[in-house]
């Protein structure tokens, strides 16, 4: 009885890595400008620019968040850059309740995410529900 308790176990062990799939790691953008860090702090998931296909401006300084609305915050740098923050686990392999912020336009959207295999559905929208926005899908960078 043990053993087929055992065996049991051992053949589910690899259902349950597919279905808790973690989504800390990096992150390649699907348009390949950029490799998002994403991690844990506390209870919530974050992610962090690690690389820039395009690092630096025209005049070779670091390329900065130019295009955000605070003024202040204009001379930070990319690299670095918090842009996803607050996600929390919502079960499988799903996180959401939190934000991402686009450099590009330098607006900040309801976030959520899910984890399938080795691609990252990230979904920025405009509303809490998830109803008016965009899915780009990143890459898992092993």
């Amino acid at each position: 009885m043990k053993k087929i308790i055992f065996s049991m176990i051992f053949m589910l062990l690899p259902l349950a890595a597919a279905f808790a799939q973690d989504v800390a790691g990096k992150w390649k953008l699907e348009d390949g400008s950029a490799i998002v860090e994403v991690y844990k702090s506390g209870d919530v998931y974050n992610g962090k620019v690690v690389w820039l296909q395009n690092p630096t401006e025209a005049d070779g300084s670091p390329a900065v968040d130019n295009k955000n609305p605070d003024k202040s915050l204009r001379t930070r740098q990319i690299i670095g850059l918090n842009m996803l923050s607050g996600l929390k686990a919502q079960g499988g392999n799903e996180y959401g309740g939190g934000s991402i912020y686009d450099p590009g336009n330098g607006k900040t959207y309801n976030c959520s995410m899910k984890v399938e295999g080795d691609i990252l559905r990230v979904r920025g929208s405009l509303d809490k529900k998830g109803l008016l926005g965009r899915t780009m899908n990143w890459l898992r960078v092993k």
